[in-house]
């Protein structure tokens, strides 16, 4: 068959390799006959926690073909990939991209040191007073690797036609591929002299994201990112050459080839998947939209409103652009489901007719009270009337009907009518999906869910876009704040923000400033949305950041007073030195010279007080974090969006967003680097090995490669029947543990916690009617200016939730035992077929199918810690549900019919929702 080709499979094949070594001639070795040279890679990276340096270990040397002759692999030569040797030294200057796409960050020095470097608050504003009066650096360009040019950008250019507004010199997403040129600054020395005819104004060079620098990580080196580029390459050549053969021996057409050929496609392109879901949370007005906006570098792609209006109504996520996206944008929009809409509907009736409740509508309700019942109440109405207008039966008079009845029936047809509605077209299955070319383009399409009748039904929007800050695997998601008092909305959220795996809480940075309001406003949206779990243990089970936006909102008189003197942040030298700058400038008529140097003194106010705010909230928090320091940034959108067209690199990262942005990416790196890992070492090593053989297997006889093929299948097939018993015993493992830690235990237990909720409730009923009506319809979650907050829920559950403390960090322990004892029994069985074959194969095939089998363990074990990783999250989830007092919880769920039985009524009758408890 392949033999008698003009070019036989081995001779394609031959030049395929993740690492091409000296031939075995060289090394004074024979070849084998009719088999290439030896072809070894090396893909021994380091750990994330060991730097950047490669590993030298034997274990990490990976045979294409046959034995390696040569275990023995220089630290200094690995991750050859199709050239010349190269020395790791010489890449350490070396500037590199993330596939291509990612930021330009050099290798960190042998000595490497926290990026970027951190000065003392006197060394800082000294340095900043030392940069602000040198003379003007001359703004030159550094040659690109590739000698390309960046072309010049517009700040609007994905925003707005530029007709519509005035023309800015930046671009957020850039369209080069090669690396991106660096700006350097030259400042004059000392003999340095003015030029008697004025040079014409240098060229202004925006900010660029892709310039920023990366923190100190093994994803975050030239070694890793020269591998992870050529692992495609390696794909497609891969590609070329099975297409070639198949080019040139028409015959070979069978289903392994082709299963290898759609593999090699699939391995062309790396695009990580394991990603890190941030959300971002806060109350209206606070600039949660605008923060997104500048971390994305990509303005107006978020809605902001500009009187403090909630523009997010609907959870929004921003993430990466996937392979296949060919606009600038493309927006996905998923409708609730029915039983969705169901609840919907079954809450907007109830928020919007609770105020013609007879507790509501009685004298004793207090004014605050009842103004929030009618806030409520209008809001309901609001989403109810956008959603069914059309209808012409659908009238206050119809939704307020109160008779027996009613509101079953009020329900029922207002949920016909919901399957009536007709979505914008484009939508599939419940799905829409669409295109924009700018950002107002974007939001002309999300608004439409944000408002008019499909808002109240709209699930979750997700933009796909090219941002640097996504690009290692970040998912941005714009929460709506407190505003949405709908039950189903805010469930919706809550359940969201369950399962996110960071949470960044946004507040103005004046609401930080007094140790008062610390709890209340930068927290308060926090813990009213995980409200037991952050009374009993604060942040210490929660990933959570804090941003203090609007920093450059400051009193520049009070903010000198406070940090400016002997033994403070700012000393007097310095802001004397700006006065007498200022003085002069007044006195020549220099009015830029002025300007700059209250701009001086006003960025030093402004560190000096984000140092303050910093500072003040990890101490008051230090003892809820559980030794961890609470990560705090103090960002200004207004100075991120004013001084990165300018390219002053000064105010941007005084912006605090830079630092943010390189947060975010601390937070997916571990997770991006063993998904990389795993694509190299496991996927394409898989492949190749699977080439190898097939190539070295077509010299053989087709009689004995159809007998090596029916061994090799048989003792396959034998240890792939035993992986369902360790299936069942994992799920049998687990499933006991639950049942005999929480459910046997809540058997026992039951009656006492049955005792300590009743005995609470008979507090609650000598209270006042009016009170008890007012905790009812609040569920059970309430305060008056006579009674203090009180939260029945939580208390109804006390006793239950302290004592399940520990059968639940048992529950999550044996997530970690059983995932173990399952991937240790597979990893047994490959184990044992890789001997068994070796003993049984001729020697020229043992080699590559061990190769393949250690490929497939490693496989083996990513996919598996993934798996780990996902129940242990569902299992916190239902662990917070048990535990909490939120609307999410399961203890509300039981209540609320309760609570609102008991709010229909009036008087003395309420008092039986003691017997529900």
């Amino acid at each position: 068959m392949a033999n008698s080709s003009l070019n036989p499979p081995s001779t394609l094949f031959k030049g395929l390799s993740l690492a091409d070594h000296p031939s075995s001639a060289e090394n004074g070795s024979q070849s084998t006959p009719g088999r290439s040279s030896p072809r070894t890679f090396d893909l021994s990276f380091s750990s994330p926690s060991s730097g950047p340096g490669p590993s030298s270990s034997s274990d990490g040397v990976f045979v294409f073909g046959q034995q390696s002759p040569n275990q023995n692999v220089s630290s200094r030569n690995v991750l050859q990939f199709g050239g010349d040797d190269q020395d790791c030294s010489s890449l350490q200057t070396q500037p590199f991209s993330f596939q291509s796409l990612h930021n330009m960050t050099p290798l960190p020095s042998r000595s490497p040191s926290p990026l970027p470097c951190r000065a003392t608050p006197q060394q800082q504003s000294s340095q900043l007073f030392s940069s602000f009066m040198t003379p003007p650096a001359r703004t030159t360009r550094a040659q690109s690797t590739s000698n390309s040019q960046v072309p010049p950008f517009s700040f609007n250019s994905l925003s707005s036609p530029a007709s519509d507004r005035r023309q800015r010199s930046l671009s957020f997403v850039s369209s080069a591929v090669s690396t991106p040129s660096r700006t350097q600054l030259e400042t004059p020395d000392s003999s340095y002299m003015a030029s008697p005819n004025p040079e014409p104004p240098a060229l202004v060079i925006p900010y660029d994201t892709r310039t920023e620098l990366a923190f100190s990580h093994a994803l975050f080196t030239s070694v890793f990112q020269d591998a992870l580029k050529e692992g495609p390459n390696i794909a497609q050549k891969a590609v070329k050459a099975i297409e070639k053969m198949q080019a040139g021996n028409p015959g070979i057409l069978d289903s392994d080839v082709s299963k290898l050929l759609d593999d090699a496609k699939d391995l062309q392109q790396f695009q990580g998947s394991d990603t890190r879901t941030i959300a971002v949370l806060g109350d209206s007005g606070e600039g949660k939209s605008s923060l997104i906006n500048s971390l994305l570098h990509f303005p107006g792609v978020a809605q902001t409103g500009d009187i403090g209006s909630a523009c997010t109504s609907v959870v929004t996520e921003y993430r990466q652009k996937k392979a296949g996206h060919t606009a600038p944008i493309t927006i996905d929009v998923e409708y609730l489901s029915a039983p969705e809409i169901r609840d919907m509907i079954q809450e907007l009736l109830w928020s919007y007719r609770q105020l013609y409740l007879p507790g509501v509508e009685s004298d004793e309700t207090s004014e605050q009270d009842y103004n929030r019942y009618m806030r409520e109440s209008e809001q309901a109405w609001s989403a109810l009337h956008a959603a069914f207008k059309h209808k012409r039966q659908f009238t206050k008079k119809f939704a307020q009907d109160m008779s027996n009845g009613a509101l079953e029936r009020i329900t029922g047809q207002l949920i016909e009518w919901a399957q009536e509605i007709e979505w914008p077209a484009g939508g599939v299955d419940g799905f829409w999906t669409s295109t924009a070319q700018t950002a107002d383009e974007c939001v002309e399409h999300t608004k439409l869910f944000m408002q008019d009748k499909f808002w109240p039904f709209t699930k979750i929007i997700r933009v796909y876009l090219n941002s640097q800050v996504l690009k290692t695997g970040v998912v941005l998601a714009d929460l709506p704040g407190l505003q949405d008092t709908n039950l189903a909305r805010v469930r919706a959220t809550q359940d969201y923000l369950m399962k996110c795996d960071n949470i960044i809480i946004v507040a103005k940075i004046s609401r930080a400033i007094t140790d008062q309001s610390l709890k209340y406003s930068l927290f308060y949206v926090l813990s009213r949305h995980m409200p037991t779990e952050w009374e009993d243990s604060g942040a210490k089970r929660l990933n959570v950041a804090v941003v203090c936006t609007k920093s450059e909102e400051i009193n520049l008189v009070t903010a000198r007073r406070e940090f400016c003197g002997p033994n403070k942040t700012i000393s007097i030298a310095t802001m004397e030195s700006l006065d007498s700058e200022i003085d002069t400038a007044k006195s020549s008529g220099d009015r830029k010279r002025k300007k700059d140097a209250k701009k001086q003194q006003e960025l030093l106010l402004v560190q000096a007080r984000n140092e303050h705010v910093k500072r003040n909230l990890q101490t008051g928090y230090s003892s809820e974090m559980d030794g961890r320091n609470l990560d705090v940034f103090c960002v200004s959108n207004k100075w991120y969006e004013k001084y990165c067209p300018k390219g002053n690199n000064t105010f941007v990262d005084a912006s605090g967003i830079p630092d943010l942005r390189r947060f975010c990416h601390t937070l997916t790196a571990d997770a991006q680097l063993n998904e990389a890992k795993h694509y190299l070492r496991s996927r394409l090593s898989s492949l190749l090995n699977s080439l190898d053989l097939w190539a070295n297997s077509s010299l053989d006889e087709p009689d004995k490669i159809e007998e090596l093929d029916d061994s090799v299948r048989a003792k396959a097939k034998e240890a792939l029947d035993q992986i369902p018993n360790l299936v069942a015993t994992f799920r049998q493992d687990f499933t006991e543990c639950f049942q005999e830690q929480i459910m046997t235990f809540f058997g026992q237990r039951d009656y006492h916690w049955d005792q300590a909720a009743s005995k609470e409730g008979l507090v609650w009923t000598t209270w006042h009617w009016s009170q008890y009506n007012a905790w009812c319809l609040n569920y059970g979650d309430h305060q008056t200016p006579k009674r203090g907050r009180e939260n029945w829920n939580a208390k109804i559950i006390w006793k239950m939730r302290m004592e399940l403390e520990g059968q639940w960090d048992i529950v999550e322990e044996e997530v970690t035992d059983v995932f173990s004892a399952v991937l240790h029994g597979a990893m047994s069985l490959l184990d044992s077929l890789k001997s068994g074959l070796s003993h049984s194969l001729p020697p020229q095939h043992v080699n590559p199918i061990a190769q393949s089998i250690n490929a497939q363990i490693q496989n083996l074990k990513y996919k598996m810690s993934r798996e780990e990783r996902r129940l242990h999250a569902e299992v916190r989830v239902i662990r917070r549900y048990a535990s909490e007092s939120n609307y999410n919880s399961y203890v509300l769920q039981d209540m609320i019919p309760q609570y609102r039985s008991a709010a229909s009524q009036k008087g003395m009758c309420i008092f039986p929702l003691n017997h529900s408890l």
